[in-house]
């Protein structure tokens, strides 16, 4: 609790309680004093604010992080005020009157609220000192008119997630020495003016992400170190990269033609995504200029060819993707160079050759490793089981056959149940974040607005039997599939070891024999797809414990015998099943050998199959109410024809209750005629 004792020390200038454990309230203040510093930042304080007004010696005021509720409080007569962060609380509402008196403000901080307000120039009309604006995470309506001219010129302005659009605010065009603009995500639907890229030379970093901005793209200014035009309309050519650049994001974007890269030795840029565009011809080969670059995504564009050796020259390289393009060749050896290379997606090419064995012995802090729909062919490399932080691979629709390594057990991402992606070197929660769909950059560099923003792995994943992009979640998602090969040998034993496994999908393969009963160790799998192979025998009873599963097919197979009652098993449709002539039970209409009737129960009318057990509750419900309605009815009559007193009270109760009914309704007839007659 805090309470405003402080206030009673007329000599304290400076009160610093941040980052602790404090709870509680904060009090209205009853006595005000010479205060010039207040700092409650990351806490746990809640509450609506108290009213400030009177603290004409506060300076610096810093209230973030908390969870205070409620509106901006009253800042009346706090004239010395200049630095005011209320960021990162549960604020509704502004009291937009009072800030107009803060004509000393430097920095205003309203992000990451709930705000929901309207600002125009008159609100800011009068604040000749303000220099940082974080407004972002709101729901703020700017309406200002175009042709006001601000009393300041700002450094930073930052209004993600505020509605500035349809049209680009031209008010901004005086303020030459903003070094960092965040518009992204503001409804804006026009193009950028020419005047934008001339006034503001100064600029360090430019979000302009998730609007609906169209044009094309002037040559990025040397100054801007940090830039985010993704999911826009932009089009046309791509404009030069500039060296001093260390981030780029363009993607999902209509940008065309080729892709032409700088050839200075000093380059800078770290970050590039290029993805989700219009980009066509081979990838050049001068990436041995880029020396420092740790992401890099070049997917879903039309680029062709052969992957060149200079890729083998980003030895910084955590994160590639190549996905969906046109691209063939073999995987050049060169990318063995890359060791730290964590995340690999060349899905979607026309990739071909046999799997290497440098990727297990050269690439060891691989945690994904995605060649979907390519066309390599032969057996996997032992030596692929020598990358202990994997936990997603996906190889499916190639030409792959041979046995699966026993030694997939060595997988030990996937083993250990509990363990948090998090806790392996290599994994992608320590080596990239993401806090939404919003800005996309390494953690490792400096990030926009003060905020660590980074770039989260995602991946095409047959998933519950769809395939989805998964983005946010992917550490979770520990995978294994080989479907669409010609796999052959018996179940991989090495996989039942991987107690930590979410996903395994070995379809459309050649496997046979025995699923093993170590399957039922899985605890924590929820896709299980085993359906167009060879696989015989009976369904493990083990796999009644598997109780996260939410979608199973062992359709197209050889199983026989009874489906094992309990757990998921009887949850998914009988089309799972199906393609095993020797498989009975539910959910198939197929009875078993030695089932007491063959009456089928049929399908309810929400199409849910009705489960064996269920059939045994429901009738042992229906003769439990029976007997237990007649012992109660014939224990009552029985008693009272039997013991003299029960009986003779019992009739007496019920003479009672016909008296006192009479009399009842009668008043009620009494009363009601009185009221008609009156």
């Amino acid at each position: 609790m805090i309470t405003n004792s402080f206030c009673n020390l007329p000599s304290l200038q400076t009160v610093d309680f941040s980052y602790n454990n404090l709870t509680g309230n904060l009090q209205e203040f009853e006595h005000k004093s010479v205060l010039r510093s207040l700092s409650l930042s990351n806490n746990h304080l809640q509450g609506s604010l108290p009213n400030f007004s009177g603290f004409s010696f506060l300076e610096e005021l810093y209230l973030n992080d908390n969870k205070f509720s409620g509106s901006v409080p009253d800042f009346d007569g706090c004239l010395a005020l200049e630095y005011l962060d209320l960021s990162g609380n549960q604020l509704t509402s502004w009291e937009t009157q009072s800030i107009e008196q803060l004509t000393n403000l430097v920095e205003l901080d309203l992000s990451r609220n709930s705000i929901n307000n309207t600002i125009n120039e008159h609100h800011l009309s009068k604040l000749y000192s303000l220099h940082r604006i974080n407004a972002s995470f709101n729901s703020l309506t700017f309406n200002i008119s175009s042709e006001w001219l601000p009393p300041f010129n700002l450094a930073q302005l930052s209004l993600a997630s505020c509605k500035l659009g349809p049209k680009f605010p031209i008010w901004i065009r005086n303020q030459s020495k903003i070094r960092t603009l965040d518009f992204s995500n503001t409804q804006i639907s026009d193009t950028i003016p020419m005047w934008f890229w001339d006034n503001f030379t100064q600029m360090k970093t430019l979000d302009l992400s998730s609007n609906k901005i169209s044009g094309t793209l002037p040559t990025i200014q040397s100054q801007t170190i940090e830039i985010n035009l993704s999911y826009n309309n932009f089009e046309g050519p791509l404009p030069l990269i500039s060296p001093k650049c260390s981030e780029i994001n363009l993607s999902h974007n209509k940008f065309s033609g080729k892709l032409v890269l700088s050839t200075t030795e000093h380059m800078r840029l770290r970050f590039l995504d290029l993805s989700h565009n219009l980009l066509i011809g081979e990838l050049p080969d001068s990436w041995k200029y880029f020396k420092h670059l740790l992401f890099l995504n070049l997917g879903n564009n039309y680029f062709w060819g052969r992957i060149p050796l200079s890729i083998g020259s980003l030895h910084s390289l955590n994160k590639l993707i190549l996905r969906n393009n046109r691209l063939d060749g073999e995987l050049p050896e060169s990318l063995r160079n890359c060791t730290d290379l964590g995340f690999v997606d060349f899905g979607l090419n026309g990739l071909s050759g046999t799997l290497p064995a440098w990727i297990g012995k050269d690439l060891p802090q691989l945690y994904a490793l995605v060649l979907k729909s390519n066309k390599f062919y032969g057996s996997l490399p032992d030596d692929l089981c020598h990358l202990s932080h994997l936990h997603f691979l996906d190889l499916s629709m190639n030409r792959l056959s041979g046995y699966v390594p026993p030694c997939f057990s060595s997988l030990i991402a996937m083993i250990n149940s509990g363990n948090k992606a998090s806790e392996s070197r290599g994994s992608p929660s320590q080596a990239f974040l993401y806090p939404k769909r919003h800005i996309c950059y390494s953690k490792c560099v400096v990030a926009f607005n003060r905020a660590k923003y980074s770039y989260v792995d995602d991946a095409l994943a047959g998933w519950k039997g769809k395939e989805r992009e998964y983005r946010g979640n992917f550490a979770y998602l520990k995978m294994i599939d080989l479907s669409s090969n010609k796999f052959t040998g018996e179940f991989p034993t090495g996989i039942a070891r991987l107690l930590d496994l979410k996903g395994l999908n070995l379809s459309r393969n050649q496997f046979y024999g025995k699923v093993p009963v170590q399957i039922g160790r899985l605890f924590e799998l929820e896709v299980l797809d085993l359906s167009s192979n060879k696989f015989s025998g009976d369904i493990p009873r083990s796999m009644t414990g598997l109780t996260f599963l939410a979608y199973l097919d062992l359709s197209s197979n050889n199983f026989s015998a009874r489906i094992p009652l309990g757990g998921q098993l009887q949850a998914f449709n009988s089309s799972m099943y199906e393609g095993n002539p020797g498989l009975c039970g539910l959910p198939l209409t197929k009875r078993c050998p030695g089932d007491k009737t063959s009456v089928e129960i049929p399908p309810p009318s929400n199409g849910i199959e009705v489960e064996e057990d269920e059939i045994v509750y429901r009738r042992w419900l229906y003769i439990s109410a029976a007997l237990g309605f007649s012992t109660s009815f014939w224990g009552i009559c029985v008693t009272l024809l039997v013991n003299r007193r029960w009986r003779h009270a019992y009739f007496l109760f019920l003479t009672n209750l016909k008296d006192q009914l009479y009399v009842f309704v009668a008043v009620r007839i009494a009363r009601l005629k009185v009221r008609l007659q009156g």
